[in-house]
C-alpha cells in the first residue's frame, strides 16, 4: 500500500466505522427480535439489549479497525522506505 492509497483507505474506514457498529449490534440482537415477534420478549427488553450491544460492538469495531489502520500505515511507510532505498541505489549505480 502506498501513501497515495493510504489516505482514501483511512477515510473509508473512518466513514464506515459507525455503520459497521450498528450493523453488528443489530445482527447480535436479531435473535431477540424473533423473540419479540413471537411474544416472548417485551420491546423494552429488546431496546435494552440493543443499548448494551452498541457499546460492546463499538469497542470491537474500533479496536479491529485501529489494528487494520496501524498495519496499513506500517505497510505504507515500509513501501516509502523501500522506494527511497531503490532511488538511492539507482543514483549510486550511475
Amino acid at each position: 500500500m502506498t501513501g497515495r492509497d493510504l489516505r482514501p483507505f483511512v477515510g473509508a474506514v473512518h466513514c464506515f466505522r459507525p455503520l459497521a457498529t450498528v450493523v453488528l449490534a443489530v445482527a447480535l440482537v436479531l435473535p431477540s427480535f424473533w423473540e419479540l415477534v413471537t411474544g416472548n420478549l417485551s420491546a423494552v427488553t429488546l431496546l435494552g439489549r440493543l443499548a448494551l450491544a452498541l457499546p460492546v460492538c463499538a469497542v470491537l469495531v474500533w479496536g479491529v479497525s485501529g489494528i487494520v489502520l496501524r498495519y496499513a500505515r506500517i505497510q505504507a511507510s515500509a513501501q516509502a522506505e523501500n522506494e527511497q532505498i531503490r532511488r538511492e541505489h539507482a543514483d549510486f549505480d550511475r
